[in-house]
């Protein structure tokens, strides 16, 4: 038995954390299911295009698929930034202008 290269690893990961099947990956990355499956069955690194499509089916950028999760976050970044993932990309929109709010308020306050 041969150990799974890292981008398949990290593919199951993330069809696990998006609960996709091989299927539904396929089918919301415009991939098709027998490459996807080659992949898996070969142990064989995507191609870049494929790859590209596959992070974006998944909501992540190509450098955060290789990006492993930094150890010096604090539990709370941490669930902040797993629940930010999660967010429609209109709520992370009303997020970011909160949190601007926030610190411009923070900042009006301190120069009082």
């Amino acid at each position: 038995m041969y150990e799974e290269n890292f981008c398949i690893r990290r593919i199951r990961e993330l069809m696990e954390k998006n609960n996709f099947n091989a299927y539904r990956l396929a089918s919301k990355a415009g991939i098709s299911l027998s490459t996807l499956t080659s992949m898996f069955d070969k142990n064989t690194d995507p191609r870049v295009q494929t790859l590209e499509k596959i992070c974006s089916a998944c909501g992540i950028s190509v450098s955060q698929f290789f990006e492993r999760s930094s150890k010096d976050l604090t539990k709370e970044q941490e669930y902040l930034l797993e629940t930010y993932d999660r967010l429609s990309p209109s709520a992370k929109e009303h997020l970011i202008s909160y949190l601007n709010f926030l610190s411009c308020d923070g900042q009006d306050s301190q120069n009082k």
